[in-house]
């Protein structure tokens, strides 16, 4: 992982590190891991009179979709906190969670404690760290 992190964790736990690209860019850029064909994509940012790669409402439906689909979205925010987007605070979140954590703790330039935002359709939950989370501790 990099120190400006982005990435994604796919329904498997699978993490697809964004480096620093944007979320809906690697959305468009790998369609198929997502299961979203191009078109629909394309077909989305016309809908909302948008162009590709804008980050506005055709952004927004893409990232909710995914979320429903039970896709993860993580974003550092540096001196700040890692904030963290899922459809809700269940198992899977939490295992994902746990995997994800065991690689951002090595972040050197944010360290293990570094505060962790999470929000799902329902909550904003902001009582955890990476270290929280790797070791699994609340939940």
């Amino acid at each position: 992982m990099t120190y400006n992190n982005a990435c994604w964790i796919n329904p498997d736990f699978d993490i697809l590190d964004n480096g620093i690209e944007s979320h809906i860019a690697m959305v468009i850029k790998y369609p198929d891991y997502f299961g979203i064909k191009a078109d629909e994509i394309e077909a989305c940012y016309e809908k909302h009179g948008e162009r590709l790669r804008v980050e506005g409402k055709a952004r927004e439906e893409i990232i909710l979709q995914l979320l429903d689909k039970n896709y993860i979205r993580v974003r550092l925010y540096p001196n700040k906190y890692w904030s963290v987007s899922a459809k809700e605070w269940n198992a899977h979140t939490k295992k994902a969670l746990v995997k994800w954590a065991e690689q951002a703790k090595e972040v050197r330039a944010v360290g293990k404690y570094m505060d962790v935002k999470v929000a799902t359709h329902h909550l904003v939950i902001r009582d955890y760290t990476v270290e929280d989370l790797y070791l699994g501790k609340h939940f």
